[in-house]
């Protein structure tokens, strides 16, 4: 069951929100991509107004509906400075007998980043990324990402003492206690004080037609480091296969100032653990296809930070030192 469309929304709700909206709905199109079994679709009034509409009921997934309630305090409170569609509306109300949250949002025209596969859009969500400010306010209170991180990071040892699902390929299982030993340390090194997504891969990112980022999907927002989404994001990268160099990002962007490469090896290491163990369940109901795409998120991440401990190693038996990712202060970022 893939997604619901604006028209199987209750006819009551649609009514509600093109009253916030102003105009009756004329023209829809529901966008295919995420995971969401609820509806995602572009709206247009009758007075040419656009809006994003996303609506879920609790009997399509319940999990998800509490999700769309985070998603709307976050918004909500997003400050002016970050590049986030406005909160129009919110609705939460029973329809036809079940249980409906829709958020109704700005509309932004514009196109998911890396659909070209040639990574010239990296630099410029990356450079996007970077704006996301320290936590203030409503925002501080959101979850810390020590806390919504500490289980899921302990994938690795889980996976070891239950023994490896199928879904670890058997170059990354054996290296499967190396992985686990570094993905130990990773928790306390995504603390921080700034807002973090929590989610950042290319479809829940618009590039606008003056190429400028707009970042949507918020429900898993939380508090953290920095330059955790920006990691996850150059991770979503390698996923989509972009022909860019990852590691170059890492060195050159000023998001990543003063991030040892250790911590960057650490957090890849139980992002892999965390992706290939999700991977091995039985998939959520009304979203057949996510244990495929954590594979390949877990692989791409197990991979990763295998070539670089290979790099490290290398240079290590030459009598360098572990290289440092980050550039140095002043050093902006290729426009």
């Amino acid at each position: 069951m893939g997604r619901m469309t604006w028209h199987e929304i209750p006819s009551s709700l649609r009514a509600r929100i093109e009253d916030a909206l102003g105009a009756p709905v004329v023209q829809t199109e529901s966008q295919a991509s995420g995971w969401s079994p609820g509806s995602a679709d572009r709206v247009v009034t009758t007075d040419r107004r656009r809006a994003f509409v996303k609506a879920l009921a609790r009997s399509r997934n319940g999990d998800g509906i509490d999700l769309h309630r985070r998603e709307a305090r976050v918004v909500g409170a997003i400050p002016p400075g970050v590049r986030s569609p406005g909160l129009v509306a919110v609705f939460d109300e029973v329809h036809d007998g079940d249980e409906w949250v829709a958020l109704v949002l700005d509309d932004v025209d514009g196109h998911h980043p890396g659909a070209d596969r040639d990574g010239r859009d990296t630099t410029t969500v990356l450079d996007a990324l970077a704006t996301l400010p320290r936590a203030t306010g409503v925002l501080a209170s959101l979850p810390r990402m020590t806390d919504e991180l500490g289980d899921e990071f302990g994938a690795w040892d889980r996976m070891l003492t239950t023994g490896l699902p199928s879904v670890v390929p058997s170059a990354v299982a054996a290296a499967a206690e190396r992985l686990a030993d570094a993905a130990r340390g990773a928790v306390a090194l995504v603390d921080g004080d700034h807002l973090v997504h929590a989610d950042c891969r290319a479809d829940n990112l618009l590039v606008d037609r003056e190429r400028r980022v707009w970042i949507v999907d918020w429900p898993w927002a939380g508090v953290g480091a920095h330059w955790l989404d920006p990691l996850t994001y150059l991770l979503d990268v390698l996923v989509r296969g972009e022909d860019d160099d990852v590691d170059h990002h890492l060195l050159t962007h000023p998001v990543f100032e003063g991030v040892d490469a250790a911590a960057v090896d650490a957090v890849l290491a139980a992002l892999a653990g965390l992706f290939l163990e999700k991977a091995a369940r039985p998939a959520p109901p009304n979203m057949p296809t996510i244990r495929g795409f954590q594979r390949r998120e877990g692989v791409a991440a197990a991979e990763w930070v295998l070539r670089r401990w290979a790099q490290h190693d290398g240079a290590g038996a030459e009598g360098d030192d572990a290289p440092r990712v980050g550039a140095p202060r002043g050093v902006p970022s290729t426009p």
